[in-house]
């Protein structure tokens, strides 16, 4: 910990030491800059407020992959984030929530500005990638030794070492969720500041990811064996119970029982009630914020041994030959790229059709955010030219963009049903679960609620197949390959995500009026 005063001098120095230690932590170029640019904008506004002589004391910390830069200012209360009106103040949040702008609180006397950024989302990847390959070394040595020294491996370590491993995202996924089902809905702000923008985005959100959701999930059943037998009152009874259920006995049930559906349920109530109730619990919001930005840290420790867990979870189907039953993981990619480039292509077109835009003009447009998802597989390096191109080259008005962007990017994830999907329906033929239309019924609906549930950071995901896994029936020892091939398919999700919601955001414009057609619809 270091400490400065907020002299201009001082400021160099320190926005210097900072973006080395971002360069050192691994940061993408683009974000490190970013950050710099709001860090050196935040002393300045401190140095304004408490002049040149106030101190200041910066923490740059990096513990396993969690980057944090911290800073404290002794004194009165002033937070340098804070602007004039509410929608400002819901944005800011928003933005918090993702990664893409500082927290600010105030404790016993101090003020803290905390920065949270990312890592190269590439290093995950590659880590991975090593992993399996090790791994499927290491298994095809180990096939060399004797049956029962296999067994007795197999039985006495791998196995023990993987369900450990399971056990601590078990511990970590209930908490986890709720706070991140939590805090999404806390950053809206409240309901009046909400208005008719946010009311609008969130039916477009919930409208395209049911509609899409469910024509996606109908595609991909057409590569897999449906049992399309008459539907009984008891299979019907599957699916009522499955909503039923939702509600719990009580509030700690859910947490006790590991059941993730019911903890959305408990996380969405207490989330519009704080909503509500805003003015008069607003210390509940950074009571939820610091717990989750704790639940976050401890995830990113779990998250550390992901890469060993997945060598030890592939060498164990290696040696015990249940890897055989498995290997049909280049279907499932095929689909998910297939789902990925339909949902696109559909929507380009569907948007075309209504807002009467040449196609090539349209995709000329929304290519450049695309490109850069696409690359990067972070939502995050792609933000400050999704703002851009949404503004001046689609013509949606700024208000909507500064609000819609950053409130999509927590919410609208549509590739959870382009990747959840056709996992399932794979392990489910490979471990002869029957593919019914209740079966698919379920699937559909614990995904679409996963999908709001599961944040979008590292680690998210994981916490989807837990729970989607555990309500369709599919062992854990399928997760090493699901998380192989999350992290495979990483790029073309983000850009599903991140494309698709920008085309999104015409239609939610042209609804609000706040959509510039001649812009829109102009070559350049």
């Amino acid at each position: 910990m270091e400490q400065y005063n907020f002299s201009n001098s001082n400021i160099d120095l320190a926005c210097e030491e900072v973006g080395k230690f971002l360069a050192s932590a691994g940061v993408d170029r683009r974000e490190a800059l970013r950050l710099k640019l709001t860090f050196e904008e935040v002393l300045l506004e401190y140095q304004s407020k408490f002049g040149e002589d106030a101190t200041y004391k910066l923490k740059c910390i990096k513990r396993f992959s969690a980057i944090r830069v911290e800073m404290t200012v002794q004194g009165e209360g002033f937070n340098p984030l804070e602007k004039e009106d509410a929608d400002s103040a819901v944005i800011n949040g928003l933005l918090a929530g993702i990664g893409l702008a500082p927290t600010y609180s105030y404790r016993n006397g101090k003020n803290y500005i905390v920065f949270t950024p990312k890592k190269k989302p590439m290093s995950g990847t590659l880590k991975m990638l090593v992993a399996i390959v090790l791994s499927v070394i290491t298994g095809l040595l180990l096939t060399l030794l004797p049956e029962g020294a296999r067994t007795g491996l197999s039985e006495n370590f791998l196995t023990p070492v993987a369900d450990l491993f399971f056990g601590a995202i078990a511990a970590v996924s209930g908490p986890f969720i709720f706070l991140s089902v939590l805090g999404s809905i806390c950053s809206m702000g409240n309901t009046e500041t909400l208005g008719k923008i946010g009311k609008k985005t969130i039916t477009a959100i919930f409208g395209y990811m049911t509609i899409a959701g469910g024509g996606l999930t109908l595609l991909a059943t057409l590569f897999f064996k449906v049992t399309l037998g008459g539907v009984s009152g008891s299979d019907f009874t599957k699916v009522l119970e499955l909503i039923y259920n939702i509600v719990p006995a009580n509030i700690f049930e859910p947490f006790i029982n590991g059941n993730s559906l019911q903890i959305i349920f408990i996380a969405v109530i207490f989330g519009i009630a704080m909503l509500m109730l805003s003015s008069k619990v607003s210390g509940v919001f950074t009571v939820v914020e610091q717990l989750s930005a704790l639940v976050q840290a401890v995830m990113s420790v779990v998250l550390e041994a992901l890469p060993f867990a997945v060598f030890v979870i592939f060498t164990n189907m290696i040696v015990s030959g249940t890897i055989v039953e498995l290997l049909g993981s280049y279907k499932m990619i095929l689909i998910i790229f297939l789902l990925v480039s339909v949902y696109l292509v559909g929507m380009v077109l569907w948007i075309s059709a209504r807002k009467k835009v040449s196609p090539a003009v349209l995709v000329k447009k929304i290519l450049p955010t695309f490109l850069v998802a696409l690359t990067t597989a972070s939502s995050a390096a792609a933000f400050s030219t999704n703002v851009k191109d949404a503004n001046k080259r689609l013509g949606i008005d700024k208000n909507l963009v500064d609000f819609g962007i950053p409130f999509g990017q927590v919410l609208f994830k549509m590739s959870e049903f382009a990747m959840f999907i056709p996992i399932v329906l794979t392990f489910a033929e490979n471990y002869g679960i029957a593919i019914t239309p209740v079966w698919l019924i379920l699937a559909y609906i614990t995904v679409w609620l996963i999908s709001f549930a599961v944040p979008p950071v590292a680690g998210g995901a994981i916490m989807g197949f837990t729970v989607v896994f555990a309500q369709l029936g599919i062992p854990m020892e399928a997760m090493a390959i699901a998380i192989a091939l999350n992290a495979i398919t990483d790029f073309p999700l983000t850009a599903m995500n991140v494309t698709g919601w920008q085309l999104t955001m015409i239609d939610v414009a042209d609804s609000l009026d706040m959509l510039d057609k001649e812009t829109l619809r102009k070559e350049k």
